[in-house]
């Protein structure tokens, strides 16, 4: 039985009603969790900053104000950065490295705190890397299947005696870190033509990694040349 065309009209009215307030419930929960995602790296960072604010100037700030009778807001944080920078002076030299050594030593017989301390001193030692540029570029590599492309950073020319015609001559280190912790990966020996080589920096793609992806390169490059102009003008 056909409906009265005016029943018709009802019917499409709702639907397109149904439908338009769908869109909008779509577009809020967009919006809500662009703006949600937007504002966790800001409120972490600043949590952090405010934590480390906190921590230092309280204990060493309340050191200070106990012995001069007053207390000096941001204090605690500048004698921190001190003690950073004077404990980083001697790690630099011959007794400071030993020093060091025995403290790894010390920690890695201790099997609660060996895993905790391994683990916090590995990423910072990823960091270190990442200034010195001890990777050499970013790259794609096939892994672990044919079209199958995993994120790798090249760490040098994989240099062999092995005389064989199944190995490659021209091979290289690829470390292919995992996400989101980049201190852990895998090494591949790969030959230089099944490699696709990314003219990205090495910072940015530590940040994809860290990221599991969301951070996209084409994103991070836009920013960087937007700061670049902002500076140069």
């Amino acid at each position: 039985m056909k409906l009265p065309l005016k029943h018709r009209r009802l019917n499409r009215a709702i639907l397109k009603g149904i439908l338009t307030l769908k869109t909008i419930g779509s577009l809020i929960r967009t919006y809500l969790l662009t703006g949600v995602f937007m504002l966790i790296p800001v409120a972490i960072t600043l949590y952090i900053i405010y934590f480390i604010f906190q921590f230092s100037d309280g204990i060493l700030g309340g050191a200070l104000a106990e012995r001069i009778g007053y207390q000096i807001p941001g204090m605690g944080l500048i004698l921190t950065a001190l003690i950073c920078l004077l404990v980083g002076m001697i790690a630099q030299n011959y007794v400071g490295k030993r020093i060091i050594k025995g403290i790894d030593a010390s920690m890695e017989k201790i099997p609660v705190v060996k895993s905790l301390y391994t683990g916090i001193k590995q990423v910072g030692n990823v960091i270190m890397q990442q200034n010195k540029s001890e990777f050499k570029r970013v790259v794609l590599v096939e892994y672990p299947k044919a079209d199958c492309w995993a994120l790798g950073f090249v760490t040098a020319d994989f240099m062999h005696p092995i005389n064989d015609e199944r190995v490659a001559k021209n091979l290289v280190s690829i470390f292919v870190p995992t996400t989101p912790n980049p201190t852990s990966g895998f090494m591949l020996i790969i030959s230089k033509d099944k490699i696709v080589d990314l003219n990205i920096d090495i910072e940015i793609a530590m940040k994809i990694v860290i990221s599991g992806g969301l951070v996209q390169a084409n994103k991070l490059i836009e920013n960087n040349e937007a700061e670049a102009i902002n500076e140069q003008s």
